[in-house]
């Protein structure tokens, strides 16, 4: 039997091996054909006017810097103006919108700055601003830059003009001179002939404009010119070149937003609040475009057109707005202009500059209509009439000015002659009637103030129409409203209506010392008065004081007067000391004072100094030797200070000695008018063992003194030529050395302990016996304890000569001082010994022992 196979079933693949490297193939270059399509980029058109600028293969398109085209192709349109083919990169292909722009960047230079900078090394190139819309490839391109690039998050306004000016593209806009914009744009209205400017503020300073902002022209200069000068005012260099813009924007307003139209004001005062009325008048004679309108000296607005009318002329005038509040239907309006009249001149300046529009307020509700007066109206309107009085017309005239603090409210009506001088009706206005009080002063305002003495000169000068005029000021003063019925005195200054007549004293003065018209007076450095007559008086002079009012009380019994002293010199040794006064008091001398406490009766003479006026000395008389050299006002001084000065110097009939009269200050009188005080003279000493004194080769012989402890008062001394005894230390061991000769020792010669200063002489005389010398010395109270009962002195004055055979010659001394002024020198053996006491006496040696010199005690 034959056995059955069942037989396989195979599934036939679908996709051969081999198909895979074709597909892999169509797949990469289906790859590359996209990515080569996609890099391509795209083919636009842009219409530009001309291709000034534009070269094929050459400009590049560029959008954030990057450059992202190239210029292909450039060719006439039927337009008249070119087509630019370029072919641009994929990657701003979704950046081809129909709001995006395009415009040719090129250098550019102006008074504004300088564009475009980077296309002058590289070329011009095309930029472009991506905008919104549909995607497209035909676009129209300019040489400027739209305005939407230039925003960049700005606000954009518009601005509305009569004339450009020197505003061009790229002047700046200004808010308080910081730039916060510029312009980007501007044209002419066709219709209404006025420009138009597009200006562009930054992003962080658009909160700044309000939509009731005020514009105005920077360009340029402006010029003012008056009677009180000429006033110029530029606001920055780069506005004066380039023209510029400034605004200013209310508290209140809202925002602004791009598109909002503004008036671009020709200027900051046209820019400022306003108002415009009419004045109704039959002729404009002296009136012109620019005639100010004026209330009390201040301009209010001025006229800006004038038109003949069939009744007369018609004047259109532009008001600042803060005075809306004066043109109420009451108000009354004249012109005013020169007037030429044997009292003086009024106006002044009109002559040279024109009438100008005066106001009279009035009440009533506002209007902007009114009529033109040729004269002043008879009727004042509110306020008060005021009388005033003074002995003669100076400083007034009709129609001067009053003046509070410097502002008119009111002026001079009329004058008339009675018998104790001119009395002068003056109007004040309201509100300021109000001012005038029972205790009001007036005093005349000059328009120029002149103070001038050997000091200097001092001018001050108002405007030149107020120099003319005058006027007349006042202080309000306290109290009740004064009286209709008043009359007020006008002062000849301010001073004197506020304090006051000066207060007058007359002195008497021996002698002027350089005192003359107008000198100084002074109180404790502060001026207070002047000299205001001299005269003579018997021997001496009669000097009369005028003393301002607000010092008046310092005046009385007590006051003691002298001659300031301008230039004071001091001299020694250390330099010469100057002091001098202030320039017044050298050029007319002067005068000072001040108050003697416990005075009981006036004074009235003129002392020589202060310290004779204030302190009353007391004197005390000095005999001395003939030869002694001593000059009046020689000091009197103890421990460096004076306390006192010779007054005269006299020879005595027999020619053997010389009077001294001298003063002290009051308060040594109890330390130096006792019966053992000393005076001794001071004079230079110059020797080998120094120099003392030597200030007094320049300033002279001075006494010192030393004080008394005795209770007897004693006013009358013999002058010492020697110093007395002065001790150089408190409390020092004075010990005596005899010895055979004085030798070189003297007073002030050193002790010395191991060529160390412990002491020194003090006083050197003749013993009791005549046949030897004693030397007192002092030693400094830290070392007495280095000398004992077991203490040997020598003479350690000049040089110690040893000479011997064999050993030579030895030169030694102690030390170069006692080379020159001498000395002692002792050596201690033992450190336990007693303790000495005053006046113990030691043998001093010729020179010291060898063994003494090894002594070495421990203190």
């Amino acid at each position: 039997m034959t056995a059955t196979k069942t037989p396989k079933v195979a599934k036939k693949k679908l996709l051969s091996p081999i198909w895979i490297l074709p597909i892999t193939a169509f797949l990469l270059g289906a790859w590359l054909l996209a990515s080569y399509v996609r890099e391509r980029g795209t083919d636009i058109e842009i219409q530009f006017p001309s291709a000034n600028g534009i070269e094929a293969n050459k400009t590049l398109v560029r959008y954030q810097g990057l450059v992202v085209g190239q210029v292909n192709q450039v060719e006439l349109n039927e337009e008249g103006g070119v087509t630019v083919t370029v072919k641009m990169s994929h990657q701003v292909d979704d950046l081809l919108r129909r709001g995006t722009q395009f415009w040719l960047v090129t250098p550019k230079a102006s008074l504004t700055g300088i564009e475009g900078l980077d296309a002058l090394f590289s070329g011009n190139y095309i930029t472009m601003s991506p905008g919104e819309g549909s995607r497209r490839t035909r676009f129209e391109g300019s040489f400027d830059a739209p305005l939407a690039a230039a925003q960049n998050g700005s606000l954009t306004i518009e601005l509305l003009a009569d004339r450009r000016g020197s505003l061009d593209v790229g002047s700046g806009v200004y808010f308080h001179q910081i730039q916060v914009g510029q312009i980007i744009k501007y044209e002419l209205e066709q219709d209404t002939l006025k420009v138009r400017l597009t200006a562009a503020i930054e992003a962080k300073y658009r909160s700044l404009v309000r939509n009731n902002s005020r514009f105005w022209n920077l360009s340029g200069a402006r010029v003012q010119a008056g009677l009180d000068g000429i006033n110029v005012e530029l606001d920055s260099l780069a506005t004066l070149l380039a023209g510029g813009i400034s605004f200013s924007s209310p508290a209140e307003g809202e925002e602004a937003r791009s598109g909002d139209l503004y008036r671009l004001h020709a200027n900051a005062d046209e820019a400022q609040p306003s108002f415009d009325i009419e004045f109704t008048a039959e002729h404009a004679e002296g009136l012109r475009v620019g005639t100010p309108i004026q209330h009390r000296g201040l301009k209010l607005g001025a006229i800006n057109h004038i038109a003949l009318t069939e009744s007369g002329v018609v004047l259109n005038a532009r008001i600042n707005g803060e005075y809306r509040h004066l043109f109420t239907a009451g108000s009354r309006f004249w012109r005013a202009g020169a007037e030429l009249a044997l009292d003086g001149v009024k106006h002044l300046d009109t002559l040279i500059f024109g009438d100008f529009i005066a106001l009279l307020p009035g009440q009533g509700a506002f209007s902007d209509q009114f009529q033109l007066d040729d004269t002043r109206p008879l009727n004042p309107g509110q306020g008060r009439l005021i009388h005033l009085s003074q002995s003669d017309a100076t400083g007034l005239s009709i129609g001067a000015p009053l003046l509070y603090r410097g502002f008119p409210v009111g002026e001079v009506l009329q004058m008339a002659l009675t018998d104790d001088g001119i009395e002068a009706t003056a109007w004040v206005s309201q509100p300021y009637d109000q001012l005038v009080k029972e205790q009001s002063r007036f005093w005349l305002h000059s328009g120029v103030a002149v103070e001038a003495d050997l000091s200097g000169i001092k001018v001050q000068a108002a405007p030149l129409a107020n120099l003319i005029k005058g006027g007349i000021s006042f202080s309000s003063g306290e109290g009740d409203a004064a009286s209709t019925d008043k009359v007020f005195t006008v002062f000849p200054n301010r001073q004197q209506a506020l304090e006051g007549p000066a207060v007058t004293v007359t002195l008497f003065a021996h002698e002027l010392k350089g005192l003359t018209l107008g000198a100084p007076l002074y109180y404790r450095e502060l001026e207070v008065g002047k000299v205001a007559d001299i005269g003579l008086q018997g021997d001496g002079f009669a000097v009369k004081l005028a003393v301002q009012p607000a010092y008046r009380q310092l005046v009385d019994q007590r006051a003691r007067f002298w001659h300031q002293s301008p230039i004071k010199v001091e001299g020694s040794l250390a330099g010469v000391s100057i002091e001098a006064g202030p320039l017044p008091q050298l050029l007319r001398g002067g005068l000072g004072f001040d108050q003697l406490e416990g005075a009981a009766e006036a004074d009235l003479r003129i002392f020589p100094d202060r310290q004779s006026a204030i302190e009353p000395s007391v004197e005390l008389t000095l005999y001395a030797p003939a030869k002694v050299r001593l000059e009046r006002n020689a000091a009197i001084r103890y421990l460096g200070h004076t306390i006192g000065q010779v007054d005269s110097v006299t020879l005595s009939d027999d020619l053997q000695h010389q009077t001294v009269k001298a003063s002290l200050a009051p308060k040594w009188q109890t330390h130096f008018l006792r019966n053992d005080a000393r005076f001794y003279l001071v004079s230079a000493d110059v020797s080998l063992a120094g120099a003392k004194n030597l200030d007094t080769l320049l300033t002279g012989n001075y006494i010192a003194a030393l004080p008394g402890q005795s209770g007897s008062r004693e006013d009358h001394f013999t002058l010492l030529q020697d110093t007395p005894l002065l001790l150089p230390y408190d409390d020092g061991l004075r010990l005596v050395l005899n010895q055979s000769r004085l030798g070189s020792l003297k007073i002030g010669s050193p002790v010395l302990y191991r060529q160390m200063k412990v002491g020194e002489v003090v006083h050197t005389r003749l013993a009791e016996d005549g046949a030897s010398v004693d030397i007192e010395v002092q030693f400094d109270p830290r070392y007495q304890h280095l000398v004992n009962r077991t203490s040997q002195f020598w003479n350690a004055s000049g040089l110690y000569v040893d000479v011997g055979w064999f050993s030579g010659a030895q030169v030694a001394a102690e030390s170069l001082e006692t080379l020159l002024i001498g000395g002692i020198a002792f050596a201690t053996e033992q450190a336990d010994s007693d303790v000495l006491d005053n006046g113990a006496r030691f043998q001093l040696a010729e020179r010291p022992k060898a063994d003494w010199l090894d002594w070495q005690p421990r203190f």
